[in-house]
């Protein structure tokens, strides 16, 4: 059961906090040098460090009476045009409303990327649409630990985003940043999927492609400081050409043509549990190599 937009607005709503970046990342826009904390605060700290990827923050949660809702940073979803790249993500949230209720309650706000289209960066092998990143506890005002996080979605439809290292920080910057590799979610021939892509939604190629980041590596690098129980800080780090082929485009991704991410071979978006995962998708490339 979901709620109209009047009742959307009577209900209190917690906004994803914002990111302060790491040392050397690339600065955007609204950003300032305070953003930015000393790789030496890491110094002994246990890390989770994810795999920074390139879409739309939202969120689920439900309500006391058990209604769906379903946010994008600061506002609930209520329908709309503008709403388009959180389509798909809607008729998946509703096909496992009851699991989804079952195990968050009203009690977790469950936050993760919604990668239904091309904002930067174009993914060519998602292994689904949706990654989950976060989860607020409402009870103990506190985010989960990552391995709380994965004890309580285990055996669902929910896949996280892909986690690349944890443990104590390595012990300096250039040991983490070697973690910036090629993205999981980008096969090899992805700059031929974006042409066709392109082609088929007859779009003008050389102005979609300077649009966006040309770069096969990730994005960046999240990265979680963590006790057993709760995720207590988070950092992030973003490559400095990823920044410059934002500020190289001519117009903000929302106002560009809608150009859909692809999923991996064989994603079934609405199975029990995902059968296509970041682990499947690193076999098979090194099964390829």
């Amino acid at each position: 059961m979901t709620l109209d937009i009047r009742e959307l607005a009577q209900l209190d709503l917690y906004k994803y906090p914002r990111t302060p970046h790491l040392q050397s990342s690339r600065l955007q826009a609204g950003d300032s040098d305070h953003d930015q904390l000393s790789y030496s605060r890491l110094n002994g700290q246990y890390l989770v460090v994810e795999e920074k990827l390139d879409g739309a923050n939202a969120a689920i949660s439900f309500s006391a009476a058990g209604e769906l809702l379903l946010q994008s940073r600061g506002h609930y979803l209520a329908g709309g045009s503008r709403e388009r790249q959180f389509s798909q993500f809607k008729q998946w949230a509703a096909c496992h409303e009851d699991w989804l209720l079952e195990h968050l309650e009203d009690r977790y706000v469950l936050f993760g990327e919604v990668m239904s289209k091309r904002h930067s960066v174009f993914y060519d092998q998602l292994p689904h649409l949706f990654f989950e990143f976060d989860i607020w506890d409402r009870e103990e005002q506190v985010f989960l630990s990552t391995a709380r996080r994965q004890q309580l979605l285990a055996g669902g439809p929910v896949l996280s985003v892909p986690v690349l290292f944890e443990g104590i920080a390595p012990p300096r910057l250039k040991d983490l940043l070697a973690l910036v590799g090629h993205s999981q979610a980008k096969s090899r021939r992805w700059k031929d999927a974006f042409a066709e892509v392109i082609a088929r939604q007859q779009l003008d190629f050389a102005k979609a492609w300077n649009q966006g980041d040309r770069s096969d590596l990730m994005e960046g690098l999240y990265l979680k400081i963590e006790t057993a129980e709760h995720t207590t800080g988070r950092i992030k780090w973003v490559r400095h050409d990823f920044v410059q082929a934002i500020l190289e485009a001519d117009e903000h991704h929302l106002r560009q043509p809608y150009i859909p991410n692809l999923l991996a071979a064989g994603v079934d978006l609405y199975a029990p549990e995902p059968q296509v995962t970041w682990a499947s998708l690193a076999a098979a490339a090194q099964g390829v190599e």
